[in-house]
């Protein structure tokens, strides 16, 4: 495979960083002395080559974060068939990875005393009809809704014939919606808002890309004004996030990469086109690795919500009875052990030390962002293939290359 991998970015903080630093208001551990050094770009350099070759894949970019330094560099192609590789630059499908960023937004609301996180989704969005059990912002967040998520997905039985049948039926018409271009959240639910709830909430947990299109719904009412503003009034913006952008599919978007896929004998093809604009809430942005470990960063710090508030998203939810949230299944290679805090999963490194991570995947997509609070390592991981499950084992070893030495 042909190898093409952009100069790395050394990323100088911006002066809110700055000031936080000096004011001594964000996490003490995030700015401690210890830097990114050449040791660490060389062997993070020569992992992510070696990925890309060994893998087959079309492109890949990473951000890497310790302290107060972002380096990010680009791998392989952005266009195979216009021969543009990856740089800092390039813009990839963040897929699933917009959870965090919602449930975020969500929070600060609830900061700002504009969003109970615990009274009836309905308050907040009427367009979402109530059901026999009352839902919250809360359960929404945590998986715990039991709104569905994709046919297919919810264990639905498959053991006749009809069955099957019927499955295949209804997995046909949620795809035909993928089709349609979507400029507003509210529209978005038409497609699954009569449906049953699969659970009570607060019973079980099922992820959901659904349930967070309603999140988008609930913030928008909550916040009065459109999704997407609100997203860069309380994260991008405050995140120095200046790459971020809803994925629009109509739009000519600079810099975006051309989606891949791998056929029955992995070669390259072009991805399945999808519309993700259904999807914004849940999965519907482009960005650059850069802008992902920002987000890691401020996230952190505590520039996005307080401390207590961050402290608050990560710990394991309970459930109705009291106990414990179950772990989540092992998404996309991750691993067992995790369960879902508020919009993102949460685990630990070999040596113990606590991991929020989100994965990401989407037609043409496969993408993750790894943060170990602790240490202020930040790790994004994004590629412009679908179904890669390969990028918590490349995010892990990268982060253990910065943290050991």
């Amino acid at each position: 495979m042909n190898l093409r991998s952009s100069r790395h970015r050394l990323f100088v903080p911006s002066w809110p960083v700055l000031v936080c630093a000096i004011l001594a208001v964000c996490a003490p551990q995030l700015w401690a002395q210890e830097r990114l050094t050449p040791q660490h770009v060389q062997e993070i350099r020569e992992l992510s080559a070696t990925t890309l070759s060994k893998e087959g894949l079309p492109g890949l970019a990473i951000a890497v974060s310790k302290g107060d330094q972002v380096w990010s560099a680009g791998f392989g192609s952005a266009d195979l068939e216009q021969n543009v590789p990856v740089d800092s630059r390039s813009l990839f499908r963040t897929a699933s990875i917009s959870k965090w960023m919602t449930a975020t937004a969500a929070m600060r609301l609830a900061e700002e005393g504009k969003l109970n996180p615990d009274a009836p989704i309905q308050q907040y969005c009427p367009a979402y009809p109530q059901k026999q059990w009352v839902v919250t912002s809360r359960e929404l967040m945590t998986q715990l809704s039991g709104i569905r998520h994709y046919h297919g997905a919810n264990g639905e039985p498959r053991d006749t014939a009809a069955q099957r049948d019927a499955l295949d039926a209804l997995t046909k018409r949620e795809q035909s919606t993928q089709y349609t271009r979507y400029t507003e959240v509210i529209p978005t639910l038409d497609a699954f808002k009569d449906d049953p709830l699969v659970y009570q909430p607060g019973t079980h947990f099922l992820y959901s890309s659904l349930g967070y299109r309603v999140l988008g719904c609930v913030l928008e009412g909550a916040a009065q004004m459109p999704y997407r503003t609100l997203m860069r009034r309380l994260v991008f913006v405050p995140a120095g996030m200046s790459t971020i952008t809803e994925d629009d599919a109509q739009i000519i978007t600079p810099h975006r990469v051309a989606g891949y896929a791998w056929d029955a004998n992995k070669r390259l093809v072009r991805a399945p086109f999808r519309d993700v604009s259904e999807n914004l809430p849940a999965g519907g942005h482009l960005a650059t690795p850069e802008d992902l470990v920002r987000f890691a960063i401020a996230f952190n710090s505590g520039r996005l919500v307080q401390p207590k508030t961050r402290d608050a998203m990560v710990q394991r939810p309970k459930l109705m009875n009291g106990s414990n949230a179950p772990d989540a299944p092992d998404y996309f290679g991750m691993g067992k052990g995790l369960y879902y805090g508020m919009g993102m999963f949460v685990g630990q490194s070999a040596s113990g030390e606590r991991l929020l991570m989100h994965t990401g995947r989407d037609p043409g997509s496969s993408t993750e962002l790894l943060l170990a609070p602790e240490s202020g390592i930040a790790v994004a991981v994004m590629s412009n293939v679908s179904q890669w499950d390969g990028t918590d084992s490349l995010a892990k070893k990268i982060y253990e290359i910065v943290r050991s030495k």
